[in-house]
């Protein structure tokens, strides 16, 4: 199986930047560690768009990610990382 590669938005970069240094890191390291196989480890978001699905990736108990998967192209975007309150709001 081929690894995904992991792209970050705009938003995304912000929002790792706005935790606290130990918590990003172990987001930065949790999206790395499902390059391999990232279905595996995902939620589809029952709300997202059939052609462009938006699928949240439980990082911390209370941390997500909310990400994009290209299969033609092998690439994760990390769309937006934020406490489980929060990170549904947009989608």
């Amino acid at each position: 199986m081929s690894l995904y590669r992991v792209k970050y938005t705009h938003r995304a970069d912000r929002d790792l930047e706005k935790l606290p240094p130990e918590i990003a890191r172990n987001v930065v390291s949790a999206i790395q560690n499902i390059k391999n196989d990232p279905y595996q480890f995902i939620k589809k978001l029952k709300a997202s768009n059939p052609d462009h699905p938006v699928y949240s990736f439980r990082v911390l108990r209370d941390v997500r990610a909310l990400l994009s998967i290209h299969d033609d192209v092998l690439i994760i975007h990390v769309l937006e990382i934020d406490s489980r309150k929060q990170a549904y709001r947009d989608f």
